[in-house]
């Protein structure tokens, strides 16, 4: 399928413009927010590896200026309920709040590698009931506990460390 921007004649010859961007989003994967926002109930991905979206500009928020999840939890609420992979890697996150993927019923990938993340952190996480594939490696103080991986396996949850 070809997504096309804008179209130009030009003597005898088509001009024909991809936009990888449109064709991205129109997949169902947002990059953005913004993109999460605008697809709705039809994205099916979010990447924000390194994303500019993750830092707050809230001045109410005790996190403003660093990474924070308020803005992604108004997002995922609205948006989240196809949402098969989320990415969140190489963001500084220390915190995932517990409500955060509450409506991500259908989420089966999560990355949260290469972020400041603690087994306390991603805490209730792992009860995400069509979680699959769950990456954490690059987070210097995650060592999950036997238990934690015993409840993973039981579910057939592979977890990258």
């Amino acid at each position: 399928m070809l997504f096309l921007q804008s179209i130009a004649h030009k003597s005898s010859k088509l001009i024909v413009q991809y936009n990888p961007s449109c064709a991205y989003s129109s997949l169902g994967v947002a990059k953005s927010l913004a993109e999460l926002n605008r697809l709705g109930e039809t994205a099916t991905k979010l990447h924000l590896d390194s994303s500019k979206d993750i830092v707050c500009n809230d001045i109410q928020c005790e996190r403003v200026t660093k990474p924070c999840a308020c803005k992604l939890a108004v997002a995922l609420e609205k948006s989240g309920k196809n949402l098969r992979e989320v990415d969140l890697s190489n963001n500084n996150l220390d915190v995932i709040p517990e409500s955060l993927f509450e409506n991500c019923e259908n989420l089966e990938r999560l990355s949260l590698r290469n972020n400041k993340l603690t087994v306390e952190a991603i805490g209730k996480h792992y009860k995400l009931r069509k979680l699959k594939l769950l990456e954490l490696g690059g987070n210097p103080g995650m060592e999950l506990t036997v238990e934690c991986y015993n409840r993973l396996a039981k579910r057939n949850v592979k977890v990258r460390v």
